[in-house]
């Protein structure tokens, strides 16, 4: 399947739009109800789970993704943290109408303390945005101090969601994915294309990150028989295992 390039980014107003709330269609509702089902099978087992998302480019909806994913994850009675790994241009925050700071990066520095950085959304779901935008990104999501980070608030919650920077712009991704349980790559109709996914998809194989599947974003499409369609479609994918032909991302 090919896709087209150079698909018109949405503004921050439009995708504040597509955030989980109680006006959102039926048909976004249940795709992300299908996706956090899945991946609670993908991810089976004791203690907390940690997910990264991210997107081969920019403008695939990754953030987008990552914040309606932990919403759907604290609707279902878990306690979710959702952190936004992303320090270079981060939008959880603002998607959210949220300050932005102190953060992740105030928190690793030891500008703030952890309930100075958190911010609690909901019953069950907890923010921890960006931060103070640092000099050093990649540095810093590297340091000892973010694994540190990690392991201790996983035992506090249930699930982390990290949302990321894309894999083909920055290193950020590859750098946290050994420290998630598994990453969701978010690709989307009319800006991913075959030879971009592949190279996330390769980038992601070398830093040796647990993919476990794909989100398909911003589907466009023709269905009828009571099936759901449109602009606010999402799709979850698995990895094609060996032999297999991928004929979309």
């Amino acid at each position: 399947m090919k896709l087209k390039k150079n698909a018109p980014v949405p503004t921050l107003a439009e995708e504040r739009k597509h955030i989980l709330n109680d006006k959102t269609p039926f048909a976004a509702q249940e795709a992300y109800k299908n996706l956090r089902t899945n991946l609670m099978f993908s991810t089976a087992g004791d203690g907390c789970k940690v997910i990264l998302v991210t997107s081969p480019e920019q403008g695939e909806a990754k953030s987008t993704t990552a914040v309606n994913l932990a919403l759907s994850f604290a609707q279902n009675n878990s306690k979710v943290l959702l952190v936004d790994g992303d320090l270079r241009l981060p939008t959880v925050a603002r998607k959210l109408a949220l300050d932005g700071a102190p953060g992740l990066t105030d928190l690793l520095v030891g500008r703030a303390k952890t309930n100075e950085a958190m911010r609690i959304l909901s019953n069950g779901l907890y923010l921890l945005p960006s931060g103070t935008v640092p000099p050093n990104p990649v540095e810093l999501l590297g340091a000892r101090q973010m694994e540190n980070m990690i392991e201790f608030l996983r035992k506090s919650f249930d699930y982390i969601i990290i949302d990321t920077p894309p894999v083909n712009v920055v290193s950020d991704a590859l750098v946290l994915s050994p420290r998630a349980d598994g990453t969701v790559l978010v690709v989307r109709q009319g800006v991913s294309t075959m030879k971009s996914t592949e190279e996330a998809i390769r980038k992601l194989e070398f830093a040796e990150a647990k993919i476990l599947g794909f989100v398909f974003t911003d589907v466009h499409s023709e269905k009828k028989h009571g099936k759901y369609g449109g602009k606010y479609s999402y799709s979850y994918g698995r990895r094609k295992s060996e032999g297999e032909t991928r004929n979309n991302p």
